[in-house]
């Protein structure tokens, strides 16, 4: 081996031993931007703005504001939260969830207050839960008499219909007379947004009664006088199961079908398709449910078993398919959706979920005892600039942060250290403006977007044939300094600030079998060598 060049710069492999990497692998690096195969830095965070919550769990972007520190929702709960999936939506609204009351605003709701969002309304058009009264009498001479009940439901500002009411008791009429409807509920408790409410009547009479519409009137209104005859009667009834999601929905994600889908405990709830405040449709599976991630049509359920995919046009009709893949999910806030697949963290490793199959795709880079390390229950990820961005603390407080590349000929993970002095608690990654966002401390914060940092990247093991010295070195780089530290035997042998690309002597006075080269610095290097004489050098 006469001489040792990096033409290439690569990630981690800590599974192979140092010896065993390939020859642009590292063993050390953090701060780098591998992209090109040049060495690069990667750039510090930019400070934003200040945030109103101190460490908050969610942070979301609201709105098509230019100024990118404008409209920032803050969640000190770690919260799911969907854009409206109704075309068009003149109320912009936001649908969430934390694992309480299931949540929703309107535009002018949100951007009240200092503090977005401003306000909010609970999701959901509940029933009322008593039957109105109608009046009796006995119909007049030469008419028919007919036999009726009525329901109600409760409409909110934006048209939103809930559940009927208990029918009424059924009674006898004379259809040609006004008939009286009293004591019909004026409203639920709670901040629902309830402005009116709809009459319906049974059109035919017995079990199989169906409900037509009769009127809408105001919410507080609680008599009405019935004068509408059968053929004016209105559309069948059509939210009879229309109910509101229950308390304690995690995991809220909008499907392809225009329905939602969140979960509670072992069970998947979906909305109907673009009506995400009626909630009819529930999916029990054996697993207790740690989160949803969505890809294509497909939902995938993450379990503390196995996983099941969801799929179907109609929510009413979705097919849940257990598969064959022993990997539990840890941690619901390291779910990412990469628009072909799911990724999340499992015991084993960072697992992968996609149309074209399921695997462990970190088995090739760290063994489980190397990923448990991390933490994995404690990861928080997202995905930009087709990287997977994971945040982790380790049992005894370190925090750290990696960076997975999976999309060059072989998948490597590189480190930062932008999560250790001040602790990143919420990650957002916009991916209209392909831009990640972070929660650090009090501040709102863009990645990636600052100056360079100091990098330090250090090669793989090169074994000589036999124990030797080194004499001459050169590193070629877009601008100096850069610093360059040479081990040998795990020692380290030099040390240099090197100030230009031409080439520098080494030390003598010892041999070693075993060497490191490793670079610091904020400029791109393309090239690193150690020979034993410059004509080695010269002649790559």
């Amino acid at each position: 081996m006469p001489a040792i060049h990096l033409k290439a710069f690569a990630g981690l492999k800590p599974i192979l031993d140092p010896l065993l990497l390939q020859q642009s692998d590292a063993v050390l690096a953090e701060n780098t931007r591998l992209v090109s195969g040049a060495l690069s830095a990667l750039k510090s965070s930019t400070t934003l703005k200040s945030l109103t919550k101190t460490a908050p769990q969610t942070i979301f972007r609201y709105g098509n504001s230019a100024t990118e520190t404008d409209y920032w929702l803050e969640f000190l709960a770690d919260t799911d939260i969907i854009r409206s999936p109704i075309a068009g939506d003149v109320y912009d609204r936001l649908y969430w969830v934390d694992g309480g009351t299931a949540k929703y605003a309107p535009n002018t709701l949100i951007l009240s207050g200092g503090t977005y969002p401003g306000g909010s309304y609970n999701l959901g058009v509940p029933a009322p839960t008593t039957a109105l009264t109608v009046s009796t009498f006995t119909p007049g001479s030469g008419s028919t008499a007919e036999t009726r009940t009525y329901v109600v439901t409760y409409v909110s500002a934006y048209g939103e219909e809930g559940p009927p009411s208990p029918a009424s008791a059924l009674v006898t009429i004379d259809p040609t007379a006004a008939v009286g409807l009293t004591s019909i509920p004026t409203g639920p408790s709670g901040a629902y947004n309830i402005t009116s409410k709809r009459i319906y009547r049974s059109s035919t009479v017995g079990a199989s009664a169906s409900f037509q519409f009769v009127a809408e009137i105001p919410v507080a209104t609680a008599t009405y006088s019935d004068t509408k005859s059968q053929a004016e009667l209105g559309e069948v009834l059509p939210s009879t199961e229309w109910y509101p999601p229950p308390s304690g929905l995690k995991g809220l994600k909008a499907l392809p079908n225009g329905a939602a889908i969140a979960f509670k405990d072992n069970t998947a709830y979906l909305s109907e398709p673009n009506l995400p405040h009626a909630w009819p449709h529930e999916y029990p599976i054996e697993d207790r449910i740690v989160g949803v991630g969505v890809f294509r049509q497909s939902a995938v359920l993450l379990t503390t078993g196995k996983p099941y995919l969801m799929s179907g046009a109609d929510p009413a009709a979705m097919s849940a398919e257990r598969l064959e893949l022993s990997q539990a999910c840890v941690s619901k806030r390291s779910i990412v959706e990469t628009g072909d697949g799911v990724l999340y963290a499992s015991p084993d490793g960072l697992v992968s979920i996609s149309s074209s199959g399921m695997d462990v795709i970190t088995k090739g880079l760290l063994t489980r005892a190397q990923w448990q390390a991390y933490n994995p229950s404690s990861m928080v990820a997202a995905v930009h600039d087709n990287r997977y961005h994971v945040l982790y603390q380790t049992g005894g407080g370190a925090r750290g942060w990696l960076i997975f590349d999976f999309s060059g000929q072989g998948a490597t993970f590189t480190t930062t250290n932008l999560n250790s002095a001040s602790a990143v608690t919420a990650l957002y990654a916009d991916h209209r403006t392909d831009t990640l966002y972070l929660a650090q401390s009090t501040n709102l914060v863009r990645f990636d977007a600052g100056s360079s940092l100091s990098y330090t990247w250090r090669s793989k093991t090169f074994r000589a044939p036999f124990a030797m010295n080194f004499s001459k070195s050169q590193v070629v780089a877009s601008a100096y300094p850069v610093t360059m530290k040479l081990y040998g035997d795990g020692v380290l042998r030099f040390t240099k600030s090197v100030a230009d690309g031409n080439l520098f002597h080494l030390p003598s006075g010892y041999r070693a079998l075993d060497y490191q080269i490793e670079l610091t610095g904020s400029s791109d290097v393309t090239q690193a060598s150690i020979a034993t004489s410059a004509e080695e050098l010269r002649g790559t």
